[in-house]
């Protein structure tokens, strides 16, 4: 096994901090709640840039144990089952499957699950959403599913050109294989 390097360590660090404050101003500004959720999302995927899977799993729990002691069991939910994870998951199914027709099911089956994970984690239930008051249960959930993934498809896409800018920006400061 590869020894860690100090270099590893330190842009852990950094982009653990990052995402730390990310969550946690997620947590204190409730306008922009995903928007700083999804930035979480994007500190972590410098490690990633920078050719460290062990890197980003390193930031990724802890900034996770970060966000649970400043934000509590509310705010690190979403994090830890959707933003944080999914960066990981993105560089991985780049790195051996390329094709983004094979990798898309797998990234929505992913989202689905976070979602309904995090659904249940905070004890939410279907009287939490009001417009859907006239559908039947199953529909709730049909509902719930349907516009979750839409708004997961649309993270995506703008995740993935997001991260093709900085992996092109960012590729030589950070350097390949550390």
């Amino acid at each position: 096994m590869k020894r860690i390097t100090a270099k590893e360590i330190a842009l852990s660090g950094v982009t653990a901090a990052l995402a730390v404050i990310s969550v946690v101003l997620s947590y204190y500004v409730d306008v922009m709640t995903l928007v700083f959720y999804a930035l979480s999302s994007v500190c972590l995927s410098l490690p990633l840039i920078a050719g460290s899977g062990r890197g980003a799993v390193l930031s990724y729990v802890a900034a996770g144990g970060l966000s649970f002691l400043f934000v509590g069991y509310l705010g690190f939910i979403p994090f830890a089952l959707m933003f944080g994870p999914y960066p990981i998951l993105f560089y991985y199914l780049k790195k051996y499957l390329k094709k983004p027709l094979f990798c898309l099911p797998i990234k929505i089956a992913f989202a689905n699950w976070a979602f309904f994970a995090s659904f249940f984690a905070m004890s939410l239930t279907l009287d939490d959403f009001p417009i859907l008051s006239s559908l039947p249960d199953w529909g709730k959930y049909l509902v719930l599913a349907v516009g979750l993934t839409l708004v997961f498809v649309l993270f995506d896409f703008a995740f993935s050109g997001l991260y093709a800018t900085l992996e092109k920006r960012f590729g030589k400061i950070l350097g390949k294989g550390i």
